[in-house]
């Protein structure tokens, strides 16, 4: 029967939705209506079923969909509608724990991706505690691997390794099979960012045999790609190509389009790495292809990350072609993605790219200005791969300038490869010695 407060509960959804619509017309006029249509088609929602707690899905959804139009409308579009909504209100006295949890942990991932790391760990570490008190440990589990994923991002590996292995601990103890596969790739992942090649491997191995047993295509490709960027690494960029289009395959099945992204941005680097072996141009121009491919589909999906990543290796392989004006403005743009997200990791691979920019302009001066900051900073984020891989640039730049200081560079860059175990690497600096 229709009571009073049933359809007080309808006129309150009904103006959420004119609010909603108000907003994105004024944002996107012409298409905004349509837009907003689509994307709560999309979510199962109507205009009439729209409730508070839906706003954090639904300004992710708007946000992503709207990214074409540019960053900045995309994120002021998804902060208008979080505040005209009251959602921080909302999620404060809602009483439901079950989906407090949830309201926190899906604003929590529309801020990460908005690039905001700070606020979404804020976000993520009250979606834990309540589940610690209610005693969730599935989401426990998961909320810690999202948590680990930031402090990876600042280079923060202890705590990433610490939150990693209390969610494989506790998927263990409740059985959550695809919890501890999860797990087990991000540990890989993670002992690759810290140049534990050997560890990586076993991990990723491991993840590649329990996904496939499980028919979890997604995760099978997500272990794939992390043999492709360990092999990239060592130097052997067949086998990094061979894991990259295994990967591909899996993740074309699962219809990852974010997982598809990074392929994209894996084989772009191994065909960069070709180029440079070869002195092959047609590498470069392989490489150039993924990497436009790789930025134009982290636009769509609004994966400012992968798109950050991308644009700094494109910047270093059109400077290599020989294109500077676009090598610079994608640097720039690498640049300016990562400052606002506070990316250290990812600022070091933007700064890397100026300093290979200035290298191949022969602007030396620059160019050793940017190496040294990169260096400082890799050395500051103990990431050893990265730190060797800046001093060997830089020892190549130091052989036009300096021969007894770049002697001392690439001897430094050869015994780092050699601690980590990358032979192919070391046999690479010393060849240059």
């Amino acid at each position: 029967s229709i009571t009073f407060y049933s359809v007080k509960r309808w006129l309150s959804r009904m103006s959420l939705h004119e609010d909603i619509l108000k907003i994105v017309e004024e944002e996107l006029p012409g298409i905004g209506r349509y837009m907003l249509k689509k994307q709560l088609k999309d979510l199962g929602l109507t205009e009439e079923s729209i409730g508070v707690e839906d706003i954090p899905k639904i300004s992710r959804a708007l946000s992503e969909a709207s990214a074409m139009f540019g960053k900045e409308k995309a994120r002021r579009l998804s902060r208008r509608i979080e505040r005209v909504s009251g959602i921080e209100k909302a999620v404060q006295g809602e009483k439901s724990r079950d989906r407090k949890i949830g309201m926190l942990v899906d604003m929590a991932v529309a801020r990460e991706r908005r690039g905001e790391g700070e606020e979404a760990m804020r976000l993520y570490e009250e979606g834990l505690k309540l589940a610690e008190k209610s005693d969730f440990p599935r989401v426990v589990a998961d909320i810690k691997r999202r948590m680990a994923e930031i402090y990876v991002r600042k280079a923060d590996f202890e705590s990433a390794e610490e939150a990693l292995l209390d969610a494989r601990e506790i998927s263990e103890r409740i059985f959550d099979k695809k919890g501890v596969l999860m797990t087990v790739n991000s540990l890989g992942s993670l002992e690759w960012r810290k140049g534990n090649y050997g560890r990586a491997i076993r991990y990723l191995e491991s993840a590649q045999r329990m996904a496939e047993r499980m028919g979890e295509k997604d995760m099978e490709g997500k272990a794939y790609m992390g043999l492709a960027n360990i092999y990239d690494e060592m130097g052997d960029e067949e086998k990094g190509i061979h894991y990259s289009e295994m990967a591909l395959r899996a993740l074309e099945k699962a219809g990852d389009e974010r997982g598809i992204v990074t392929i994209y941005n894996n084989l772009g680097v191994s065909y960069a790495r070709m180029g440079d072996m070869k002195g092959d141009r047609k590498g470069y121009e392989k490489s150039k292809e993924y990497y436009e491919k790789c930025i134009g589909l982290s636009k769509k999906l609004d994966y400012l990350v992968m798109e950050g990543w991308a644009s700094f290796n494109l910047a270093e392989t059109l400077a290599k072609m020989g294109e500077f004006k676009e090598a610079l403005k994608y640097a720039r743009h690498s640049e300016d993605i990562f400052e606002r997200m506070g990316d250290e990791l990812g600022m070091s691979g933007a700064l890397m790219s100026f300093a290979v920019i200035y290298r191949e302009k022969g602007d030396f001066e620059e160019a050793e200005r940017y190496f040294k900051r990169t260096i400082a900073m890799r050395r500051k984020l103990k990431t050893p791969y990265r730190i060797a891989d800046a001093l060997y640039e830089y020892g190549m730049l130091l052989k036009e300038t300096d021969k007894k200081r770049a002697k001392a560079v690439l001897s430094e860059a050869a015994k780092i490869f050699e601690g980590i175990g990358n032979e192919e690497r070391a046999k690479e600096a010393r060849k240059a010695l």
